[in-house]
């Protein structure tokens, strides 16, 4: 059991708090003076009074990383909460939707394209006061961000289980194998061994596509020899476009990346498992605010 002492007639403020849960979030002074926008000294500084008016270290700085001791890792979960339950009445002053705003969203490439304009409109015409702040990136990076608490929502496919973190499923996305209608190919079926030796264009990794590839080609031992990595999927769909190589796709961005585009859709042997675009949030006091974006998203997909 763990004996916290605090020194009479002292409090601690919520900028030590913040700084305390950074450094052990992050990993290190250093990171944690990047999030909170502050110099590392001042982020020490915060760190060392909290330790005086708990009377005990928080962290053993013998090591290259600053690690949690006993104290810091008793108080970590109610200091969680602490900044959870702060950020929350925050967003209640502002107004806009019931709890929430300034909203921080992220969106996968093809979640942007399809459906984020319809999203940030009905937002607009419901909620006129609200500001919104979007991330478009990969889903392995925006998935990150989530955790770090730098977007309050995010819409991905493939998200891996964290705890506390809640997900929504929302639908499927059909990944098709599609090249450029002028590009020399026989067959209408693409296969490991008749796409191995082609340029392939895909979103570099971490992402759910370039892993996708590999393990597609890895089931039949094979691994491909051109990978070309770039961003967003638009580009990608135009580069197969122009005849040059393959690209795994969502079947929804072959419309979507433009009406001039000249691809052949092929067959995947063996086929490609579906992605699912999934909704992830926090758990906490704003989940029935974030529930309520991902079932708005959900409507607004099912309208085409």
């Amino acid at each position: 059991m763990i004996a916290i002492h605090y020194h009479v007639g002292m409090r601690y403020s919520f900028g030590q708090a913040e700084a305390f849960y950074w450094v052990a979030r992050l990993g290190g002074f250093r990171a944690a003076a990047q999030h909170l926008n502050l110099s590392q000294p001042t982020v020490s500084l915060r760190v060392k009074e909290l330790e005086r008016i708990l009377g005990g270290d928080l962290f053993d700085r013998s090591g290259y990383r600053p690690v949690r001791t006993a104290l810091g890792a008793a108080i970590y979960t109610d200091v969680e909460r602490l900044l959870t339950h702060a950020e929350h009445v925050q967003r209640r002053s502002k107004g806009a939707l019931p709890d929430l705003g300034p909203l921080r969203i992220g969106a996968a490439d093809s979640f942007a394209a399809r459906i984020l304009p319809n999203l940030l409109a009905a937002l607009a015409l419901r909620h006129p006061g609200l500001q919104v702040d979007v991330t478009v990136d990969f889903s392995t990076r925006l998935e990150q961000l989530l955790l770090d608490r730098a977007i309050d929502i995010a819409f991905l496919s493939q998200p891996r289980v964290h705890e506390r973190i809640t997900i929504a499923p929302l639908w499927p996305i059909d990944l098709v194998w599609v090249i450029g209608e002028r590009m020399k190919f026989e067959g209408e079926t693409a296969t490991p061994e008749s796409l191995v030796g082609l340029p392939i264009f895909t979103n570099g990794p971490p992402s759910g596509l370039f892993t996708t590839i590999h393990l597609w080609f890895a089931a039949h031992g094979l691994r491909p020899q051109r990978l070309n990595t770039c961003n967003p999927l638009t580009v990608i769909a135009r580069l197969a476009s122009a005849g040059t190589g393959a690209a795994l796709l969502p079947r929804e961005m072959i419309e979507l990346s433009g009406p001039d585009l000249s691809l052949r859709v092929l067959e995947a042997d063996p086929p490609i498992p579906a992605h699912h675009l999934c909704a992830i949030w926090w758990e906490g006091e704003a989940s029935t605010e974030y529930a309520y974006l991902a079932r708005l998203a959900q409507e607004i997909a099912a309208q085409g």
